[in-house]
This record gives structure tokens, sequence and C-alpha cells, in this order.
């Protein structure tokens, strides 16, 4: 296998991988700048979970997106610093930025259809993504990818790689999102409310999945949600948002033991 997938962490292993100071994101509504997210500041340390909780509308999903600068540019502004591995993301022109994207830190979202190409198989999806970020060659990338869906518990991963997104369940195509997002070791992976769609049980083993996956490959989480059970589950440190504002941030067990916010 190449040894181009033994890629060296993004930050050093004492700072934080994600370090979000002041953020500030404003829509332009009737001609207006409009803040929906307001001062956000919190870190991600190496091989950490955050969970960013809030009720819908409290700006979590719009925090994440604004890290990852997926935001329509034109009708959005994002200000503050976002740090990751010591590179402002927020300063950093486009294609620096697509090179970023995938690589260092890689997204996952709650309804894996509307990511997963129906057009593509899901084996050329991964390959793509290692293809693109990496100096390998198909055939090296075909076996990693395999390797890889072997283990996010994908059954019969070699004879799946021809298949396309449709003939796999909600769970499979979600365990095939989390494939194609650590495929390039990134040092931070976001996921935005990625099992709020599944079944319970299915849920379970996704979240089990990513602890398991994070354990092994030393990656750093930010989870968003706002399921209370889930961050209990999952989380080292939370922070809480309500419209727009953070309003609690600490370790998780803190938070429900003693909780400031109603």
């Amino acid at each position: 296998m190449s040894n181009a997938l033994n890629k060296t962490a993004t930050a050093p292993a004492t700072g934080p991988v994600l370090a979000v100071e002041n953020l500030r994101t404003s829509f332009l509504v009737d001609g207006a700048w409009k803040p929906v997210v307001r001062d956000i500041s919190f870190t991600v340390m190496p091989g950490e979970t955050v969970a960013i909780v809030g009720e819908s509308g409290s700006g979590k999903s719009v925090t994440s997106l604004s890290i990852m600068r997926l935001l329509q540019p034109d009708m959005s502004k994002i200000e503050g610093k976002v740090m990751l591995g010591g590179r402002d993301l927020l300063a950093l022109p486009e294609h620096e930025m697509r090179k970023v994207r995938g690589n260092d830190v890689a997204m996952i979202f709650q309804e894996p259809m509307t990511s997963l190409n129906p057009l593509l198989t899901i084996g050329d999806q991964i390959s793509e993504a290692l293809l693109s970020h990496l100096p390998i060659s198909r055939a090296d990338a075909r076996a990693e990818t395999i390797r890889i869906l072997e283990k996010v518990r994908i059954p019969s991963a070699a004879s799946r790689f021809d298949e396309y997104p449709h003939r796999f369940s909600g769970g499979m195509r979600q365990r095939v999102m989390i494939a194609m997002a650590l495929a390039t070791k990134p040092s931070l992976l976001i996921a935005d409310e990625p099992t709020t769609a599944l079944d319970v049980t299915i849920q379970g083993q996704i979240l089990d999945l990513i602890k398991m996956l994070q354990e092994e490959e030393g990656t750093s989480v930010l989870f968003i949600t706002h399921d209370m059970g889930v961050v209990a589950e999952i989380a080292d440190r939370t922070v809480v948002m309500y419209r727009g504002e953070q309003v609690e941030t600490g370790p998780t067990a803190d938070i429900f033991h003693r909780g400031q916010h109603p």
C-alpha cells in the first residue's frame, strides 16, 4: 500500500486541532446584514469530541458550515477566526480551502443521499476522494477503499464496491459517508446531525462506529446535534447554543449535572 496515507496530523499534538474565535456569521436579508451566529468561541483538542447542541434554529449548523466555508459567499459574511493547525481558514483563498476540505477536515451530513452521487458507484466515490487528495494509483485507491469499507463494517465490501447508493440502506449509506470522510485521515471530522434520520438501533451503531474509528485514528470530532442523549454518549465537552449565541460551554458531565442555562 502506498505510504501516501500515513499523513501526519494537521496540528501539533499539544495545541487544539480547531480553535474558533469570535465567529460571527451574517446573512444578507433585504439589503442588510442580519447576524445569525454571534461571537462563538471554542476549541477542539486532538482526539476529543466536542458537541454543539441546541434546538432547531439555534445556529449550530450555520456554525459548522461557516467553519467549512460552505455558505453562499455573496449572501453570507463570516467574521472572526477559524484556526485549523495554525492556519486561519477564513483568510485562505478558495483554491486553498478546497484542498483543506476533505483532506484536513471532513464533514458528514444528516442525509447521506444528498451527499452521495446517485450516478456513481460507492467505490468510485470513495476512490475519487483518495485520488484527488493523495498521490496514489487507481489500483491502490481501490484496495484502500475496500479496506475502509471493511473498517466501517460494510459486509462483503469487495463485492459492493461497484454498487450504487440506492442499493444501500440508510444506515449503510451513512457508513459509506463516514468511510469517505475518513478516507484521507483528516485531523477533524465535523458530523452535522448524522444520526437524526436513522432509527434508534442504527443510530447507536453509527455512534459506536464513530467512537471506534476516532480511537483508532486519533481523529477529533465536532458533533452537531439537538439530541441530549447523543451528547451524553459521545461528547467530552459541550457547547450549548441558543438563538445564535453560545450560552454555555464546559465538560459534558458538568453541563448535565450543573447546567447554568434553562
